[in-house]
């Protein structure tokens, strides 16, 4: 049976959304049980709503919570928040895994703090699992903003990390390793993009692609991409907004007259499809790797869809035993 403790408080839409999605996800897994983290009145409450098997969840009552304009100060601040909490039993190793949709900042602190990073680690990284434009195929990203700046070795401790993950619960067997740069040529980049690719490009155990451009990340040609947090956080918000932007104008001149929406109709399908698999929230959430614990971060304004899919997430990390393969590959 696996433990996760599931933060519900701090997100955008409140814990009820959170107890939602997990009453619904929960029925799919017969060997998981939830913890659930926070305001006890709250937690009950959305449980009567949307119950739970009382023998698959208990209840760990915190007084406070970090919300979404929380700072890295309120780890110190709040010792009984939900999130702390959360943090400090998976570090008792009382739970297998943790989740949270609270403050970016503060989680990445709290993780620093109570979970302390992996052996040759100094920087830990965000990974999400990108959707691509070849079918069934995901590509994953980071660092998408742990962190700002990075430096050769923490690259380098990206993409093995990255592999042992993409290897376990992707199940590649041999994954493909780009670095994100300015160009394909290997002389691109600044000094600090020409000595990763040759560290990456000597690296026996690493299936190096080369360069990649940002234009390429939903491609499909490769399995990971890595960069700093800095580039990689741009580069995921500036899809996110082009996508949405683009949706939006292609419904806008498809509904504009009576002939446009006949017409559209007979593209519904279609345009479905694609929606359907360019959907963010089917692989919403992102890991935090390189902490000593399986830690996944929610977005803020997630909602049911997106919640239930950090809990598959979560689950398969768990299910693969991605930690432990990892701390091994670091030793």
């Amino acid at each position: 049976m696996y433990k996760i403790a599931f933060d519900v408080m701090g997100s955008d839409n409140g814990s009820a959304v959170a107890i939602e999605a997990a009453s619904k996800f929960i029925k799919t897994r017969k060997d998981l049980y939830l913890i659930f983290v926070g305001d006890k009145d709250q937690i009950e409450t959305s449980l009567k709503k949307f119950p739970i098997d009382e023998t698959r969840y208990e209840i760990l009552a915190t007084k406070e919570f970090i919300d979404m304009n929380g700072s890295i100060m309120d780890i110190r601040r709040k010792k009984d928040s939900s999130m702390v909490r959360a943090l400090e039993i998976l570090k008792d190793k009382k739970v297998d895994a943790m989740i949270t949709g609270g403050n970016s900042a503060a989680f990445i602190a709290g993780s620093h703090f109570i979970l302390g990073e992996l052996n040759g680690i100094s920087r830990p990284g965000f990974m999400p699992t990108l959707p691509t434009a070849v079918n069934n195929k995901l590509t994953l990203l980071l660092d998408v903003g742990a962190n700002l700046e990075a430096d050769v070795e923490d690259i380098i401790g990206y993409a093995k990390m990255a592999n042992i993950y993409a290897k376990n619960v992707l199940k590649i067997a041999n994954p493909s390793i780009a670095q994100l740069n300015i160009g394909e040529e290997k002389s691109k980049g600044t000094l600090l993009q020409k000595e990763i690719y040759k560290e990456l490009e000597t690296d026996v155990n690493i299936n190096f692609f080369g360069n990649l451009e940002s234009r390429d990340i939903l491609a499909g040609k490769v399995d990971i991409i890595v960069t700093d947090g800095y580039t990689g956080n741009m580069c995921l918000k500036a899809f996110e907004g082009a996508s949405k932007i683009l949706m939006s104008e292609i419904k806008a001149q498809l509904y504009r007259t009576i002939f446009t929406k006949l017409k559209a109709l007979t593209l519904k399908k279609s345009f479905d499809n694609v929606s359907k698999k360019f959907d963010y929230k089917n692989h919403s959430g992102a890991i935090l790797l390189g902490v000593d614990g399986i830690a996944f971060k929610a977005h803020g304004s997630s909602d049911v869809k997106s919640f239930e899919a950090t809990l598959r997430m979560t689950c398969d990390a768990v299910e693969n035993d991605v930690l432990n393969k990892i701390k091994k590959e670091l030793k």
